[in-house]
């Protein structure tokens, strides 16, 4: 304990002279900054002041002014210097007799005239800037030793992480101690536990503790119990989407299985490369058990690997093999990118309406039959009746779905905002344009053809440059092969990321929007859970 302690202060003291050498380190460059324009000039900086019969002057004015200037002042009581250009002006500086120098002040306003003071510092600025490198310089070697000092006490490091476990884990033990209320002769202890593990719990504690009284109930009415989510292998990965969000409250629904399909389905589609996703889907097991990576880790590993699984079919479908086109295939977004289009935007309507079908069963469930109709149901009838005009043999069916779908819109949206029934109508009508938000959300899905397209024509160009490159002979099979590699390793890394990152916000945006109650607590398990260190059972 004494040398972590010990440890502990001197990385504190490294870092507290890092800073501070640091912020030396600043001004002086800030400095340099403020002396880069006066380099020409040879007088030195202190005496570079007014005195009572000469008034001093520096700054910048209008480059022609001041050649004006100097012409109408030639012989007077004044010296000025022209210095550093800048765009259509120049540094100047000037020594006037203080006689002149409101005459001179009214002549250097009529040209621009900008006021530029010079840093503190003794010598000229030359000079100055001599001695603030050998300060830079000084303050470098400084910063090594410093890091060869910090690097010394890194090899404390594995000693501090495995102090800080068990530092750790002792608070813990008492953080649950105190949640527990003792008197001389009993402790009480109230908690959460999932209901399917409830029973064995309660079997526990009895075995341990024979004489102990376990009473187990259900969550009282008012009471808002933590969040725990539970899914199938395939599904429980996808956790981590819907905590990246925020947790389901805990009286809502769990949106992870039937959201799963859709974000894979969806992360495919723009990654859309069925060469990148057998390498994902290949590659993805094999680093999980090299990388050994943390609980969440492993989640965002196996959701890039179940998106993989997705990216096959769909590069399959776009008959794109590591940029390569080798058979005729049902969709081509490089050279007839209709249908591909119509595809995203159709799966859009399906992911929006599931949303919107998850929001009428919440409503059903709680027994609010009235506002599924008149808040989801309604909702479904505009849009697929407007949907539903634009086919001539569904025109008519169209037309009414949409007309009964806007007129419960209209009488209903306003319901809880006001009983009266002018404005319970205008309350209706403002509801209804939403419509051009569905038309909004519908055109979000077209990022799944935009990305599609991007990975596909990037992967042809890759195999492009390779090709001429390897038309040059031997050599150019030589260089043409890391290309090749690097070049799809970047063009899928890139785009994974950017299908994780838009098929998450197509859940968050979208999806989530139509139904979604956010608000839980996690449910957090009385127990070790280590940050540096692995525990493994020795049996």
């Amino acid at each position: 304990q004494e040398r972590a302690q010990h440890t502990i202060q001197a990385v504190e003291d490294l870092e507290r002279t890092a800073g501070e050498l640091r912020g030396r380190e600043s001004r002086i460059r800030a400095m340099l900054d403020q002396l880069s324009p006066w380099m020409q000039l040879d007088i030195p900086t202190e005496i570079n002041r007014s005195t009572r019969s000469v008034r001093v002057f520096t700054g910048t004015a209008n480059a022609k002014g001041l050649e004006r200037l100097l012409a109408d002042w030639a012989g007077k009581p004044a010296v000025i210097k022209t210095l550093l250009p800048v765009k259509d002006s120049l540094y100047f500086w000037a020594a006037v007799h203080m006689g002149e120098a409101e005459r001179f002040l009214q002549a250097l306003q009529v040209i621009g005239y900008q006021p530029v003071s010079l840093p503190d510092g003794t010598g000229t600025p030359i000079e100055q800037q001599g001695e603030a490198e050998k300060a830079l310089l000084t303050i470098d070697n400084q910063k090594k030793a410093l890091e060869e000092e910090l690097r010394k006490e890194a090899e404390h490091l594995p000693a501090l992480r495995l102090g800080y476990e068990a530092l750790k884990a002792e608070l813990d033990r008492e953080e649950a101690q105190a949640q527990m209320v003792h008197t001389a002769s009993t402790t009480y202890l109230s908690a959460w536990v999932p209901a399917l593990a409830a029973p064995g719990v309660e079997a526990a504690v009895r075995a341990q503790f024979p004489d102990t009284v376990v009473a187990i109930s259900d969550p009282k009415e008012g009471e808002e119990p933590p969040v725990l989510l539970r899914n199938n292998p395939v599904a429980a990965p996808f956790e981590s989407i819907v905590t990246g969000f925020s947790m389901p409250h805990a009286g809502s629904l769990d949106p992870t299985a039937i959201m799963m399909p859709f974000f894979a389905c969806f992360f495919g589609m723009m990654v859309s490369d069925a060469g990148y996703g057998i390498m994902m889907a290949l590659l993805v097991p094999l680093l999980i058990k090299l990388m050994k990576p943390s609980k969440q880790g492993r989640k965002l590993f196996w959701v890039i690997g179940v998106g993989g699984v997705f990216t096959v079919f769909w590069g399959a479908m776009y008959n794109t093999w590591f940029g390569f086109a080798p058979w005729p295939t049902l969709f081509d977004p490089v050279n007839d990118s209709l249908p591909v289009m119509l595809l995203c935007v159709a799966l859009g309507a399906v992911h929006l309406f599931t949303g919107l079908g998850i929001a009428a069963y919440l409503n059903i469930r709680r027994g609010q039959y009235l506002d599924a109709v008149y808040d989801q149901l309604s909702w479904f009838s505009l849009v697929i009746g407007l949907g539903l005009l634009l086919l001539p043999q569904t025109s008519e069916i169209g037309k009414w779905m949409a007309i009964a779908g806007a007129a419960v819109i209209i009488i209903t949206a306003g319901r809880q905002k006001s009983s009266n029934p002018f404005k319970r109508v205008l309350s209706g009508l403002g509801a209804l344009y939403n419509v051009s938000g569905w038309l909004s959300d519908l055109l979000s899905y077209m990022r799944l053809f935009g990305m599609g397209l991007a990975t596909g024509v990037i992967g042809m160009v890759i195999n492009l440059l390779v090709g001429m490159v390897m038309e040059s002979g031997a050599i150019g099979i030589i260089i043409g092969i890391p290309l090749f590699v690097g070049g799809h390793l970047f063009n899928a890394a890139i785009n994974i990321l950017g299908a994780y990152v838009h098929a998450s916000r197509l859940q968050y945006i979208e999806f989530f929007g139509k139904f979604y109650e956010d608000g839980g607590i996690a449910f957090t398990p009385l127990g070790y859970s280590p940050r540096y260190v692995r525990v493994q059972d020795a049996s």
